[in-house]
């Protein structure tokens, strides 16, 4: 793929997706992607673009010419497990919550997978859809993810806590979405829940099956009778409530620990049962713990907290992603990789920030580092696996640990 061609596809990108150039670059990513799945498809690049593409002009930004770069120079791919085929606007498909109208997308959902969706706002975004991969649709693992508060069953509305200019039921819909993305980007089976106040729907008698899930994980954002409004240069911090019928808490402290590793800290004991506060537990944890599911209450961080929201507006996209990470560890998803041939990989150390490749303990960015290379050399890959933070994790011959093959070359 030479310039001239990366240009003709970042000019078609700006083309479908410009409105999300600086504003949400995994959207702009699913385009290039969607380009590159179809291109099999059709004679030679220009084929494919001007058959199943919006036409485009001279116009493009460098937004969308790394993205570009990003799908066909160094092979990394909004969705890790599928290939995206279609995708439609958020303008003439969407039911207007910024969820997809099923009747509208009726002939898409008949003969593709619904793989997600990438948006700027209610009015603005993309739906998904193509093709998991087979393994893809044979995992074990799915979790579900929901937001906290919001529309209750009599149609009013729960924000949640509120603080430092902030809605919690806001948040949570925004972490929510940033999770979902991740998840698809690690290959994570991940579900959105319907766009509700659980706590409201199931007080109710709602009924919602969650047994096809492996784990729930429902996202909240903290409160403090003491507010810190102005920032006093210290956290209040993430802790996670389980329920007392679980058997272990790996999973969370896993999640925990990529979190204090981004710059938060323990809240409370940072992993509690719900039973100490709450003794009949928590509704919808108890709901989902009925059916037989896994359920944990994420409470990222305080909203009411200066210092902790601007922690998460500064690193929210990276907190989803340490998020889904520790939900890998602890269920050690994507780890296992097929019996591999042994292959050479050369790392240039002048090509990568600071000159400096990280070797980590185990596949993914939050694993702890455990060496790092300097020089530029040849190394012996003797395995492979999917985790955040690379298009792919290679292990190293030598035993010293795992790094990002997206900084080598074969």
């Amino acid at each position: 793929m030479n310039e001239n061609d990366l240009i003709k596809i970042a000019r078609v990108i700006y083309a479908e997706g410009g409105i999300f150039s600086g504003r949400n670059s995994a959207a702009l990513l699913a385009i290039a992607q969607c380009i590159h799945d179809l291109l099999p498809n059709y004679k030679d690049l220009d084929a494919c673009l001007q058959s199943a593409f919006t036409a485009s002009t001279d116009v493009y930004d460098e937004a969308c010419l790394t993205a570009a770069r990003a799908v066909f120079v160094d092979g990394k791919r909004r969705f890790a497990n599928a290939k995206i085929l279609q995708f439609r606007s958020f303008t003439k498909y969407s039911n207007g919550s910024g969820e997809p109208d099923e009747k509208k997308l009726a002939d898409l959902y008949e003969n593709y997978d619904y793989l997600g969706k990438d948006f700027i706002s209610n009015e603005w975004g993309h739906f998904y859809f193509g093709y998991f991969k087979k393994e893809e649709k044979s995992m074990g693992f799915k979790m579900l993810v929901m937001a906290g508060h919001g529309k209750n069953t009599d149609g009013t509305y729960d924000p949640g806590a509120c603080g430092c200019g902030y809605q919690e039921a806001a948040l949570t819909r925004e972490l929510r979405d940033l999770i979902k993305a991740s998840a698809d980007q690690a290959g994570v089976s991940c579900d959105i829940a319907p766009d509700r106040n659980h706590y409201s729907f199931f007080k109710h008698g709602g009924k919602y099956d969650v047994s096809k899930y492996t784990y729930v994980l429902e996202v909240h954002f903290n409160a403090s009778v003491t507010p810190d409004q102005a920032g006093d240069g210290k956290m209040k911090g993430s802790m996670i409530y389980i329920s007392q019928s679980e058997t272990g808490h790996s999973v969370e402290d896993n999640i925990l620990s990529n979190l204090y590793a981004l710059g938060s800290c323990r809240a409370w004991d940072g992993v509690v049962v719900s039973q100490r506060q709450w003794p009949n537990g928590l509704l919808v944890q108890e709901t989902c713990r009925r059916q037989g599911v896994s359920h944990a209450v994420l409470e990222t961080c305080f909203v009411t907290d200066k210092d902790d929201m601007n922690w998460y507006q500064a690193k929210k996209e990276k907190i989803a992603a340490a998020i889904i990470a520790g939900i890998q560890e602890g269920f050690h998803l994507n780890y296992v990789s097929p019996v591999l041939t042994p292959y050479m990989v050369k790392v240039d150390v002048s090509a990568i920030p600071d000159h400096c490749l990280n070797i980590r303990k185990e596949p993914g960015i939050n694993a702890p580092i455990s060496g790092q290379i300097k020089e530029t050399m040849s190394l012996t890959i003797v395995a492979e696996a999917n985790a955040a933070g690379a298009s792919t994790w290679g292990k190293l011959k030598s035993g010293a640990g795992w790094i990002s093959l997206d900084y080598t070359k074969k």
